[in-house]
């Protein structure tokens, strides 16, 4: 990890004159960075280890540990090895000598003595090449650290998630994927080979869809068989990975295994289902019970004198909306427990139903004839043959199209 310091320039040189001229040369230009000095090459090596400079001149030929071995020190240590160096050298240097240096890892060179303006240009250059690579290795650190995160939250998500490129290589997969698919053993390469043996043409045409930008995000459910050999029902959702541009490079996908959800939901429909039979049953045998009352009331208010029978006829119409109102909210609470979507896709396909249509439906749906419709209702049989036979006209069916046969497949 990048060690924060104090930006400094390390000037090696035995003589100390030269580094105090290369001090005083610099001065003025480079106020921001602090001056380090060292009189040998091995003193040098320890204060780069321990100050991190941005730029380091020394000077070719010193006693215990000239230039080029200081060089070959520096670029063996990760610490110090993207340091920038400055060689200074004399005139007996050859090219041969400059090319063996350069090949070591010096950046530039400086022939002595020193000029003012060449040691500045090339000061500046030097700099602005550290700083581009101090800022590099800021960077790689933070997309290496993003990256070890990014692992570890896909790793203690507990559903299988996989990143794949625009042609089906598989790029990054989580703990949950190699355990569901064996990926240690089988070493797939590409995304699809997984889904072979359930059906691999759902999986592209999705994938294509969303490359191509027809949708921003897929969810389609799948049958999956995992290494073990087990099927599985599963959810798939997807979601394109793109670049600066906006361009799709790739697709991230969570695999939501939805076996043990499906069967738990239709063992729900099914007992849900049984309780609707049921409620259904009670309500007709209510409702016969609610219309005997309803005749014992019809006939005190015949008995009833005058002052009486308008209090009885109140009291009937009363009971008749209450009764019929509880028969409803309880009838269509089962209902809706089973038909989850009926009304909401019967209301798309024809949005003119009125509310008694509607529930004139939902008898229907349930294969009720009309003599248990009327009971329920307080109808007699005829009117609810005739409200049959508008609700075929409303519905658009012809003579020999089946009412119930059509509410069926809502």
């Amino acid at each position: 990890m990048m060690v924060e310091t104090e930006l400094s320039i390390l000037v090696v040189d035995d003589d100390p004159m030269i580094v105090q001229s290369i001090f005083e040369m610099l001065n003025d230009e480079i106020k921001a960075y602090t001056f380090l000095q060292a009189n040998s090459g091995r003193i040098a090596f320890n204060v780069a280890l321990t100050k991190l400079p941005r730029l380091i001149i020394t000077d070719w030929d010193m006693p215990d540990l000239n230039g080029i071995e200081l060089l070959r020190q520096l670029k063996a240590n990760p610490l110090t090895a993207d340091i920038p160096v400055i060689m200074a050298t004399g005139v007996m240097v050859t090219s041969e000598h400059l090319r063996h240096a350069l090949e070591v890892g010096a950046i530039d060179f400086l022939r002595k003595p020193i000029d003012q303006i060449e040691l500045k240009a090339r000061v500046n250059a030097m700099l602005t090449l550290s700083n581009h690579i101090e800022e590099i290795k800021l960077m790689n650190e933070t997309i290496q650290d993003s990256n070890v995160f990014l692992q570890y939250l896909i790793n203690i998500i507990p559903n299988p998630i996989v990143h794949y490129d625009i042609t089906g290589t598989i790029l990054v997969f989580n703990q949950s994927f190699r355990w569901a698919f064996d990926t240690d053993k089988d070493n797939f390469q590409s995304f699809y080979n997984y889904f072979l043996k359930d059906g691999v043409e759902i999986h592209l045409t999705n994938d294509r869809k969303i490359i191509e930008g027809q949708i921003p995000i897929a969810k389609y459910e799948s049958h999956v068989t995992y290494a073990d050999e087990t099927k599985h029902d599963a959810l798939f959702t997807k979601v394109p990975v793109k670049n600066k541009s906006g361009d799709v490079k790739g697709i991230l996908c969570v695999i939501n295994d939805v076996t043990e959800m499906k069967k738990q939901h239709a063992d729900d429909i099914q007992k849900h289902k049984s309780e609707l039979a049921g409620i259904s049953m009670r309500l007709i045998q209510s409702s016969e019970l609610n219309e005997k009352i309803m005749r014992d009331i019809e006939k005190l208010v015949e008995m009833g004198n005058e002052s009486n029978r308008d209090l009885l006829e109140g009291l009937a119409t009363s009971y008749k909306t209450a009764v019929n109102d509880n028969i409803w909210v309880e009838f269509e609470k089962r209902f809706n427990d089973v038909h989850v979507d009926f009304y909401h896709s019967l209301s798309m396909a024809h949005p003119d139903l009125t509310g008694n249509e509607r529930k004139l439906c939902a008898f229907l749906k349930l294969d009720m004839s009309s003599k248990e419709i009327a009971t329920i209702t307080f109808q007699n049989a005829k009117s609810i043959d005739m409200a049959r036979y508008r609700l075929r006209k409303k519905l658009g069916l012809e003579g020999e199209d089946s009412l119930q046969g059509y509410l069926m497949k809502f």
